[in-house]
C-alpha cells in the first residue's frame, strides 16, 4: 500500500492525511485481531477431534457422527460409515418402528372371559409388558385385586372350571436362541423369558435383610407373595464382615429358589429380581390367588391353550389397558431387554401374523430401508443383548434425524434418559442441564451412546458414539466428553 503525502506547507492537507492512515491502521488492526480471534476459537469439529485424541480410546473399532439441525449437515465425522456393534442401541431402532407402524396411541387391552354356566375363567394376552407393579407403586397385584372387583360386580362369584391363560399371540420361544447359546445368566433380570402374558417383567421381586441375630437365616419376602416360586433359604446372618458372597440362584428348568451366603448383623431391606419360568403360568397363577383371596374362587388349574379367541358366547371384562407409548418409555430410559424383544414380536404378529422374533426383524428391515433410507443394519434380537445387532454410526443419526419430526417422534425423544436426571445416564453428564437426552449400550467390548444434544444457542445436535473392542481408554468418558462439548457449545 503507497501514500502520497502532501507537501509541509499544506497544514490542514497534513492533518486530514494523517486522519485517513489512522482509521485505516485502525480498520486493518481491527481485521487482523478478527482473523486472530477466529483462529483463537476453533470450532466443534477441533474440540471433538481434541477430545477423541485426549481420551487414548484405542486398539479396537471407533466410530462417531456429530450434525447439526440448523446446518442440516454433519459437524464431526469419524468413521462413521463403519458397522459396528450396538449393544443396546438396537433397541433405537426396535422402539422406532414400533411408534411409527403401531403409533403412540397403540392400546394393549388383556382380558378376561368367561362363558354361560361359570365353567373356566379365560384371560387373553395382548403381549402387554407393562402388568404388573412399576407402573402402580411396586404393587404387582394391583390391577389383579382391581380386576376381581369389577368381576364381582359383573360376573359369578365362582368358576367351577380352569383359569385358562392364552399368551398365543407369541410363539412359544422364550428366550432368543443365540442368548442361550452364549450362556447368559437366565437368573437375571435382564434376560427375563418372553411371552404374550407376561407379569411383573416376568420376574420375582426378592426383599431380603438380615435376620434378627448372628446365626438366623436372611429374611426374605416374596412379591408377589405366591406359591408359584419355591424358596430354599441357606443364607445366615453373621456379626463381622460376611465371607461368603450373598446370591440367588435359581435351578435350570424349575421356579426353586435357592439363598446362599451371608448377610450381616443390620442389614436393611434391599430388592433383587429373580427371572422366571414359563411366564404365562406366572400370569394365572398370581392372578387365581388373587382373585381367591378377594374372594372369587376357581375351583380347577391354570392351563394354557393356544387359541386367541373365544369359541362361542362369552362375557368379557377388561383386565388391564396401556399404551404403546408407556411401555416403550420405560424399555428405553431403564434399558428393558424384555419390553424391547415383546415389542419386536408384536410387530411380527401385527404386519406378519407370526408373533416372531424372525418376522419382527423382517417388519424392522423394511422400516429402516424404506422409509428412513438405511441398509447396513444387521439384527439378530430386538434389545441389543445379542452381540451381532450392528450398524454404522450414519445410520443411527439418520434414523434418530428421521424420527425427531415423525408424528411418533414426540414420544420416541421422550423416551430416552436425559443425562444427570433418568434411567441409565442418571448418573452422567449432569452438568449438561438435562439437555442431552440419549440411549445407552453396554455388553463386553461394546459401548455407545446415540441421542440429541441441545446447545445453548438453539442448535439441536443429533449424534452416535460407537466403540468396539478398545484396548486403551474409556469410551464412556469419551462419549460424555463429547455429550457435554455438544450441550455447551455456542456458535462463533
Amino acid at each position: 500500500m503507497s501514500e502520497v503525502l502532501p507537501l509541509k506547507s499544506d497544514v490542514g492537507g497534513l492533518k486530514s492525511a494523517k486522519v485517513l492512515i489512522m482509521v485505516r491502521v485502525a480498520l486493518f488492526v481491527a481485521a487482523l485481531v478478527s482473523v486472530s480471534a477466529g483462529l483463537q476459537e476453533p470450532r466443534l469439529s477441533d474440540r471433538a477431534e481434541a477430545a477423541v485424541a485426549r481420551s487414548g480410546v484405542s486398539g479396537g473399532r471407533l466410530g462417531i457422527l456429530i450434525y447439526s439441525t440448523q446446518a442440516g449437515a454433519p459437524v464431526y465425522d469419524k468413521d462413521s460409515k463403519k458397522v459396528l456393534r450396538l449393544a443396546s442401541n438396537t433397541k433405537l431402532l426396535t422402539t422406532a418402528c414400533a411408534l411409527a407402524k403401531l403409533g403412540p396411541g397403540y392400546r394393549y387391552r388383556t382380558n378376561l372371559a368367561w362363558g354361560e354356566g361359570s365353567g373356566d375363567l379365560h384371560v387373553f394376552g395382548a403381549g402387554d409388558p407393562l402388568i404388573g407393579g412399576r407402573l402402580y407403586g411396586d404393587d404387582p397385584i394391583r390391577l389383579f385385586r382391581d380386576a376381581a372387583a369389577r368381576l364381582k360386580e359383573a360376573g359369578p362369584k365362582e368358576f367351577t372350571g380352569n383359569l385358562v391363560v392364552h399368551p398365543g399371540i407369541f410363539d412359544d420361544v422364550p428366550l432368543n436362541p443365540i442368548w442361550i447359546e452364549e450362556r447368559y445368566d437366565q437368573n437375571a433380570w435382564w434376560c427375563a423369558p418372553v411371552g404374550g402374558l407376561s407379569f411383573n417383567d416376568n420376574c420375582i421381586d426378592l426383599l431380603y435383610e438380615a435376620g434378627p441375630n448372628a446365626g438366623d437365616p436372611a429374611k426374605i419376602t416374596l412379591r408377589p407373595d405366591t406359591k408359584y416360586v419355591t424358596i430354599v433359604n441357606r443364607s445366615t446372618t453373621v456379626r463381622g464382615n460376611p465371607t461368603a458372597p450373598f446370591g440367588f440362584v435359581r435351578a435350570e428348568g424349575s421356579n426353586r429358589i435357592t439363598v446362599n451366603g451371608e448377610l450381616k448383623v443390620g442389614t436393611r431391606q434391599r430388592v433383587a429380581w429373580v427371572a422366571i419360568k414359563d411366564p404365562a403360568r406366572y400370569f394365572g397363577t398370581v392372578l387365581k390367588e388373587t382373585l381367591e383371596a378377594e374372594g372369587i374362587r376357581v375351583a380347577g388349574e391354570v392351563v394354557a391353550s393356544p387359541s386367541l379367541k373365544f369359541d362361542g358366547r362369552h362375557t368379557e371384562l377388561l383386565l388391564a389397558e396401556h399404551s404403546l407409548e408407556e411401555a416403550v418409555g420405560t424399555c428405553n430410559t431403564v434399558s428393558q431387554n424384555l419390553y424391547a424383544e415383546m415389542f419386536l414380536k408384536l410387530l411380527g404378529f401385527r404386519f406378519r401374523s407370526a408373533g416372531t422374533s424372525a418376522a419382527g426383524i423382517e417388519v424392522v428391515q423394511e422400516f429402516l430401508k424404506s422409509e428412513v433410507g438405511v441398509t447396513d443394519v444387521e439384527m439378530v434380537d430386538g434389545s441389543g443383548l445379542a452381540r451381532e445387532n450392528r450398524a454404522s454410526p450414519e445410520s443411527l443419526v439418520k434414523l434418530l434425524t428421521f424420527m425427531r419430526t415423525h408424528r411418533g417422534g414426540k414420544s420416541f425423544v421422550g423416551s430416552l434418559s436425559v443425562a444427570g436426571a433418568t434411567g441409565t445416564l442418571k448418573d452422567r453428564m449432569a452438568s449438561t442441564g438435562g439437555r442431552i437426552r440419549a440411549k445407552t449400550g453396554t455388553i463386553t467390548g461394546v459401548s455407545s451412546l446415540s441421542g440429541y444434544a441441545e446447545a445453548p444457542d438453539g442448535d439441536t445436535y443429533i449424534f452416535s458414539i460407537l466403540a468396539n473392542g478398545w484396548k486403551n481408554g474409556s469410551p464412556r468418558e469419551l462419549q460424555d466428553a463429547l455429550g457435554e462439548l455438544m450441550a455447551g457449545w455456542k456458535a462463533q
